[in-house]
């Protein structure tokens, strides 16, 4: 979801594009099925799925330099025209920026292995909330309001990387079937703006406290 504002934020004009970086900065995610597969073996079995697996596999091979740079090469092959060095890179982007929001809301006992297999250091922050932690909670329920407020202003939303039509049907639905005017292109200038002063805020607060942790 995050990715894809980032995506948007970064002018990208076309959905595909737009698609790239958002499954791009979600793709760190894709062990996930490590941890489904280990589910099934243990019986459904999820405390020990999480124990055996999910807490070993997890923001290790797929949170480090050589995914990162696996992504923006998959990103490079999937677009197309003169813009595909800057989805590229903007891929590389999003998942380098998933990996140290990982960092932030994954808890200071569950670092991630940023530059793997070069070294198997682990990067934690000590002042970083847990997964089950309220400030998650609020973060999920604000992307979830704003990707509902970005369909109504915009006409398009995070749902888009799912396909076009079910980005269309959840635009109609927020915007109360109402069509798209010329203003709502300068809206959306606006929104772009919110998008990346709260970035510049959340790294700037994420720095402050020089919690990070390298070892």
């Amino acid at each position: 979801m995050l990715s894809w504002f980032f995506a948007d934020a970064c002018w990208l004009e076309t959905a595909r594009e737009r698609r790239i970086v958002a499954w791009s900065g979600l793709a760190p995610d894709f062990d996930v099925l490590a941890y489904a597969g280990a589910i099934v073996y243990y019986q459904l079995d999820k405390d020990m799925a999480f124990e055996k697996v999910w807490s070993v596999v997890h923001h290790r091979y797929t949170h480090g330099i050589a995914f990162i740079l696996l992504t923006g090469i998959v990103a490079w092959l999937l677009a197309r025209g003169p813009n595909r060095a800057r989805v590229a890179l903007l891929a590389i982007a999003a998942s380098a920026l998933h990996n140290f929001l990982d960092v932030v809301a994954g808890g200071p006992t569950w670092p991630i292995y940023p530059v793997w297999p070069l070294s198997d250091f682990g990067w934690t922050a000590n002042w970083s909330w847990t997964l089950a932690d309220w400030p998650n909670h609020v973060v999920l329920f604000g992307c979830l309001g704003a990707t509902i407020l970005y369909a109504r202003i915009a006409g398009r939303s995070p749902v888009e990387a799912f396909g076009d039509r079910a980005d269309r049907w959840f635009a109609d639905v927020a915007q109360q079937k109402t069509a798209t005017t010329p203003a709502a292109g300068g809206r959306r200038i606006v929104v772009r703006a919110i998008i990346w002063i709260a970035v510049i805020l959340l790294v700037v607060a994420a720095f402050a406290p020089l919690g990070f942790n390298l070892g």
